[in-house]
């Protein structure tokens, strides 16, 4: 439990160190690094993490998009110091133009964030408060054992379009599905599939066999860690029947062993007419059910993907995925008291309702706030340690903070989950965060009744929030 404490009062700090001494605090949402491959962006700056919901977010900047200007300075062997002083050029916005796959070049405008300094958004509340939804709020690291190699001549920038090499018949039906993966995948990411004229070729190699030496009754079948990935298609955590490939495993207890890998094949730029290898990766699997290869490479071949163009680790693939939903109505919370309303975000659900600077919330929905920081930490960690009753071992898994005892909320409990949210002695007061689910709020209202007071003067307001979902993964 001293971990998960950690968490909320470590937030408070790392907000209030960011704080400048004036009176507001602005950040864009993103961090990069400079790039020392070959391949992609060396020597400029490359995106490596994109905050859920900020700025960054919401102009449409990419994972791995190249930075090539700030404010029409271009960023080539710049150093990282002369770009971060970039980025305070001025006080409210940001020009910065990019490339990526099929992106050649783009310009966009980057809005800051500016808040007043000690104020805490519902975003960043929304994982302090993780434990009430899990569900909602995943910050997850996760092993696929991906072997990668890249030509270091090639430019990944230049390719816009690809095609597929010519398959076998026998294994033609095979092939289609695992070609719409790759087309589905790589158009997403903003290529084009040319089957005329084509930038590069995609050739594939599978195998999926039984093992011989799998024994059905071997006493360890069944005791090793849960293996845990994000699925790209709804956005969420689901276990699968693979072994975790840090963990050592007995030969009788892989019923399948598959191989997957994927080679493409410059056919312009490196020598023109010629097909030479520019990029492969390869992953090989231990199953512990059968799985199938077609529905692996179904939830998994997206995932491998992410590791193109900008590989990072070139001998495995490490993932961090964060995902995070949440009811926004706009609210900033004063952080030394969390119930003083500090600003409101302009055109947001609490500001069509009328609700303003100073206002203090008195109540929203049946949850009163009558507490402090200390008080809050208090009730939140009693409240998790009472309820883990109600969670669901079955979906147990260690968050990236090294706490193993996360659990999403047994579905045979939800009535009794949700009537633990209305004791007092809990002080719930965010649970108003999450309440569209029904294990938080049996009735799952769409309107939230907040009570505050204006000096001396209570008022009542309906605030209909905006459900919001924000996700990254990002490969390395």
């Amino acid at each position: 439990m001293k971990k998960i404490i950690f968490s909320f009062l470590s937030l408070a700090i790392v907000v209030a160190i960011n704080a400048q001494t004036n009176i507001e605090t602005c950040n864009l949402g993103f961090s990069f690094e400079i790039s020392s491959n070959p391949n992609w962006g060396e020597h400029e700056p490359v995106i490596r993490n994109i905050v859920p919901g900020s700025p960054a977010a919401r102009a449409g900047l990419k994972l791995n998009d190249i930075i090539m200007e700030i404010n029409d300075k271009g960023t080539y062997l710049k150093p990282r110091s002369t770009i971060m002083s970039w980025f305070a050029e001025n006080e409210r916005e940001m020009e910065i133009a990019v490339r990526n796959l099929g992106r050649p070049f783009r310009r966009m405008t980057i809005k800051k964030n500016c808040r007043i300094k000690n104020a805490i958004s519902e975003a960043q509340l929304a994982p302090v408060f993780a434990f009430y939804s899990l569900e909602d709020v995943q910050d997850r690291r996760f092993v696929i054992p991906v072997k990668t190699t890249a030509n270091p001549n090639a430019q990944f920038t230049d390719y816009q379009t690809f095609d597929f090499a010519p398959g076998d018949e026998q294994t033609a039906a095979i092939d289609a599905r695992i070609n719409a993966i790759f087309e589905k995948v790589l158009t997403e990411r903003g290529l084009t599939r040319d089957t005329a004229d084509p930038d590069f070729i995609i050739q594939t190699y599978y195998s999926y066999q039984s093992n011989p030496s799998y024994n059905p009754n071997s006493p360890t079948l069944g005791s090793y860690r849960p293996t845990w990935r994000f699925d790209m298609r709804n956005k969420r955590m689901v276990k699968i029947p693979v072994y975790s490939p840090s963990e050592a495993v007995r030969i009788n207890d892989i019923m399948y062993t598959l191989e997957f890998g994927y080679r493409f094949y410059d056919r312009k730029f490196m020598q023109p007419g010629e097909m030479v290898l520019i990029w492969e990766s390869e992953v090989n699997e231990r199953l512990s059910a059968n799985y199938g290869l077609e529905n692996y490479l179904e939830m998994n071949l997206p995932l491998i993907l992410l590791k193109f163009p900008y590989p990072g680790n070139l001998s495995s693939a490490t993932y961090q995925v964060n995902y995070l939903k949440y009811n926004y109505t706009g609210i900033n919370y004063n952080m030394d008291d969390l119930k003083t309303i500090v600003s409101v975000d302009p055109d947001s659900p609490a500001e069509k309702a009328g609700i303003q600077a100073g206002d203090v919330v008195k109540r929203i929905q049946n949850h009163s706030f009558n507490h402090d920081p200390k008080s809050l930490t208090e009730s939140y960690r009693r409240f998790i340690a009472e309820t883990m009753k109600y969670r669901d071992e079955n979906t147990r898994y260690t968050d990236v903070n090294g706490f193993d005892k996360c659990m999403f909320w047994d579905i045979n409990h939800y009535n009794k989950i949700a009537k633990a949210f209305e004791n007092k002695k809990y002080k719930a007061a965010f649970s108003y965060l999450f309440n569209f689910n029904q294990y938080v709020d049996w009735e799952t209202p769409n309107i939230l009744t907040i009570v505050i007071d204006r000096k001396g003067e209570n008022f009542t307001f309906r605030v209909v929030p905006e459900i919001v979902m924000f996700s990254t993964i990002l490969a390395d």
